[in-house]
């Protein structure tokens, strides 16, 4: 689920420029035992790899185990952010993720954009991908927060749902493009998904928790 949502994040990016840092505050807190909560129930081993200049050698997935959960906002937002102290080429931090009564999500968080090249080729970003989102990152003179809100779900490994507001910094992006290029968007979460060893069955909001089914993998190795 890391990468994907990393997906919804960058894709709000393009033709942006902006200048706001601080992310909105959603209330959603996380303690160690949201954290610990959520590992348990992933069950994926972590660990450390040798330093590399190379951005593929700084990211190592291994194995597929079977995933039935559910998931807290908490323990999701603990996830999300977990990466942040292992991974040097992650390009978010501060994230929070609060699930609504009504089965949407609203995701904030900043985005760091001098990260997106090296976390592109660790991931293997299409450059059918790579290439209408680099130029515009890199156009980012700070390091930008974002605002997401939407009931987007997967069913029966298929994306379902889409975006009702993306903010990047106090800059809205139009809701038509999302419209106008859902194949784009819904074939770039897909692809986020394989570069993370998952695959999704189904994944919905309901009664603040993500119910989702599905594999993840059994090992991932960070270079810090």
């Amino acid at each position: 689920m890391l990468l994907v949502i990393v997906g919804i994040i960058v894709l709000g990016v393009v033709g942006v420029v902006i200048s706001a840092t601080t992310p909105q505050d959603l209330g959603v807190k996380y303690t160690k035992a949201d954290l610990e909560s959520v590992n348990a129930k992933l069950g994926i081993h972590y660990n450390s790899l040798v330093s590399s200049t190379d951005p593929v050698a700084s990211l190592n997935i291994s194995g597929k185990k079977a995933l039935d959960t559910q998931l807290t906002e908490s323990e999701l937002t603990a996830l999300l952010n977990q990466p942040s102290s292992q991974w040097k080429n992650y390009p978010v931090s501060d994230v929070q993720l609060r699930i609504n009564p009504d089965g949407s999500v609203e995701m904030t968080g900043r985005f760091i954009a001098n990260r997106f090249n090296a976390y592109s080729t660790a991931t293997h970003l299409p450059e059918k991908y790579k290439s209408l989102i680099a130029d515009k990152a890199n156009l980012v003179p700070v390091n930008p927060s974002f605002y997401y809100k939407g009931d987007l779900g997967i069913k029966n490994g298929q994306v379902d749902g889409g975006m009702s507001d993306l903010k990047v910094g106090p800059v809205s992006v139009p809701n038509d493009w999302t419209a106008h290029n859902q194949d784009f968007v819904d074939g770039f979460v897909q692809d986020r998904l394989q570069s993370a060893g998952m695959t999704v069955d189904s994944a919905t909001f309901t009664d603040g928790k993500l119910n989702i089914k599905g594999s993840v993998p059994e090992t991932i190795g960070f270079e810090n």
